[in-house]
């Protein structure tokens, strides 16, 4: 394995998501090098830093007792007691990460419910909960992957030459809907690309919070959001090559 592909893929190493024989190459590699082990280090801090600095937040009283009357309505009609315990669970932890980020603001001064949305996510995807459903830089392998998943098809590219490498793609849910996200890499950043069919045709916006960039553009009937840590120079280069 090539110290660019162990690169690609130390995300989804770190967090566990590559398959048994992926991980094995990944890991073998890592121990021969100590550039690509570095680079493990630093994602392993990084993970710790957002789980130990990212703000959280109680969702709203009338929200979670309204949440829980569903839970024990379901939970009546249910077989099997356990299962709507794990249903509850989940819709909890859903709930408290909606609300895992403090509001955001706009160049316009205004707040934006899907730029929160998304941003979660993508903390989400960084704190090792879901970043990758199909680990690849192939994007022949990561197209082909959404069909019958979704009710589109990404556009989807890969800009190794350009410093944006593929890393792999995901199904999140975005705005009412399952969306694409594409997720790239640019040195020890990642980039969670998100898109899904949109009517709007809107100019860009770019908004900041915390050191995080986003930049949401309308292209071909598609809606795209980019987030990352990155700076918003290259973010917004990034964004020029969609073009």
């Amino acid at each position: 394995m090539t110290c660019e592909s162990a690169r690609n893929l130390a995300g989804a190493y770190v967090d566990d998501e590559l398959d048994a024989t992926l991980g094995a190459q990944v890991r073998e590699h890592i121990a021969g090098c100590d550039s690509c082990a570095e680079l493990q280090t630093e994602l392993l801090a990084m993970r710790g830093g957002i789980r130990e600095h990212t703000p959280y937040y109680r969702a709203p009283a009338d929200l979670r007792n309204r949440i829980r009357a569903a839970v024990r309505n379901e939970e009546r009609q249910a077989d099997g007691h356990w299962r709507w315990l794990a249903l509850a669970a989940a819709i909890l932890l859903a709930v408290s990460a909606a609300w895992n980020v403090s509001l955001l603001r706009s160049h316009s001064g205004g707040g934006d419910a899907i730029a929160q949305n998304i941003l979660s996510s993508h903390l989400r995807s960084l704190m090792g909960t879901h970043l990758l459903d199909v680990p690849s830089s192939d994007r022949h392998t990561v197209k082909p992957w959404f069909n019958g998943k979704l009710d589109f098809s990404p556009d989807v590219r890969d800009f190794t030459a350009q410093g944006f490498p593929l890393i792999g793609g995901r199904i999140d849910y975005v705005a009412d809907r399952s969306v694409a996200v594409l997720v790239y890499g640019r040195r020890q950043h990642v980039i969670n690309v998100f898109t899904w069919p949109s009517a709007a045709t809107g100019g860009d916006k770019e908004i900041e919070h915390n050191g995080y960039h986003m930049i949401h553009w309308d292209r071909g009937g598609m809606a795209w959001w980019a987030v990352s840590d990155l700076n918003i120079g290259e973010l917004r280069q990034f964004e020029n090559l969609y073009e």
